[in-house]
């Protein structure tokens, strides 16, 4: 199925299919912090998830881990079980650990923004690899996602700020890929680090999307603008994320 047009469906079923669907990254982290400690969470460099439709069967919890020979242990998580624990034995370079109390953006969010770009261009696919890490200096973190579609291979890649929703950089590959596809997900996660921020080759300029406030290549007018424009769901979703990630309180703290 190509998602172009797959919106409105996607919001008419899903919560028919909400026992079926993979667990978003939100879910994810919120499984390893109350099976781990709260303070596991401060030591989280990256979360990875492969092959989305729209959300991947298993997030991929990365934390920095002093004592291991690698330097991070990782977490797999599926449908709010930890599946797989395991410290890295190869050393390779992670960013900083990321701050979640700038975190307003979950996966499903992701996909929303995603898809209204790529129906605006056209431009159908079919699966999506997720990365979310920590932006230059440890600031904001940021989506990095990667788009598929079928015997195409990637069709583009997107970066999208975590608090936000602002897109970043994007771009469009035309041309299949040519090599194999990572076989297991340590390859995965080994081999395709985070690519480097945009510069001034950027083939799209960073853009933003509303529904009815700030106009298409406009900046977002705050926080309350974005889930304006995102709609009620949305801004269920950020409030979760605020609350649990900083303890806050509010009228959505106690939804699951």
């Amino acid at each position: 199925m190509k998602f172009v047009g797959f919106i409105a469906f996607f919001s008419i079923a899903a919560a028919a299919l909400a026992a079926e669907q993979a667990a978003t990254a939100y879910t994810a982290l919120r499984t390893v912090g109350k099976q781990k400690g709260q303070d596991v969470l401060s030591r989280v460099v990256e979360l990875r998830g492969r092959n989305g439709t729209p959300q991947p069967a298993v997030w991929k919890i990365i934390l920095a881990e002093s004592g291991s020979r690698g330097g991070v242990r990782e977490i797999e998580v599926q449908r709010g079980n930890i599946i797989s624990e395991r410290t890295s034995n190869s050393r390779s370079a992670h960013g900083e650990a990321m701050d979640f109390s700038r975190l307003n953006l979950d996966s499903e969010g992701v996909f929303t923004i995603i898809n209204r770009e790529t129906e605006q261009q056209g431009r159908p696919f079919d699966r999506i690899d997720y990365a979310l890490h920590s932006g230059p200096g440890g600031g904001v973190p940021v989506w990095t996602v990667e788009l598929y579609d079928g015997a195409r291979g990637r069709v583009g890649t997107m970066q999208i700020a975590a608090d936000s929703g602002v897109i970043l950089s994007q771009s469009k590959t035309n041309a299949p890929i040519t090599s194999a596809p990572p076989t297991t997900d340590r390859d995965f996660v080994q081999n395709n680090p985070p690519p480097p921020p945009p510069g001034n080759d950027a083939p799209y300029p960073p853009r933003s999307y509303n529904d009815g406030h700030s106009q298409p290549g406009e900046p977002f007018r705050g926080v309350g603008d974005f889930f304006h424009r995102l709609g009620n769901r949305m801004q269920r979703r950020g409030e979760q994320l605020e609350n649990f990630f900083t303890g806050k309180t509010g009228s959505h703290a106690n939804e699951r």
